[in-house]
């Protein structure tokens, strides 16, 4: 278990060396190709800068990357979304990526980032996390029933002084896609 935290700690640190750069072309990536994923690759992601939010015990400023593809069920989440090196994307071309490193990126610049999903009727709120073992886990912090429609917001916190920078980010990674997202804030 040590070395495997030592590894995805190298991963995390040495991999992406412009973190929010990273994140915001892998996140924004991985939430087209989910719209893509169910028909909906004319459909718009959305990505906000969001204050503080206390319902969500949400502390920080933050970035959010919003889908409307198929959620991420809890079997998913366990075999996919935080494994690394687990992909959904290796069989076709249609989506970006294949490694399965997209979704970890986060952890390249804060240990902690949260992910509310709707999969099947089900809303899903879960914390993705760094502890002790240098790993990354994920803890469901809510279940609910729901009517909205499926889909995946990735919320990560942003240090205010890196906020130009995350926005400069989001718009180089999306500046020649044929569908923009909805920039908010």
């Amino acid at each position: 278990q040590d070395d495997q935290g030592m590894i995805f700690e190298l991963l995390r640190s040495k991999m992406y060396a412009d973190p929010a750069g990273s994140i915001c072309r892998e996140v924004a990536s991985n939430s087209r190709d989910a719209n893509r994923e169910v028909g909906k690759g004319t459909t718009p992601i959305k990505i906000s800068i969001i204050a503080p939010n206390e319902m969500l015990n949400i502390s920080d400023l933050s970035i959010s990357f919003e889908d409307e593809g198929p959620g991420i069920s809890p079997q998913r989440m366990t075999d996919v979304f935080l494994k690394y090196a687990a992909s959904t994307k290796r069989s076709t071309n249609q989506f970006t990526g294949g490694f399965g490193l997209g979704a970890k990126t986060p952890f390249a610049y804060t240990d902690i980032f949260h992910i509310i999903t709707v999969s099947e009727g089900v809303k899903y709120h879960y914390l993705a996390y760094i502890d002790e073992t240098r790993v990354g886990k994920v803890s469901q912090l809510s279940t609910a029933k729901t009517t909205e429609v499926n889909g995946t917001k990735i919320i990560v916190p942003v240090q205010p002084k890196d906020r130009q920078r995350f926005e400069q980010s989001v718009i180089t990674a999306t500046t020649f896609w044929d569908v923009k997202p909805i920039l908010k804030n």
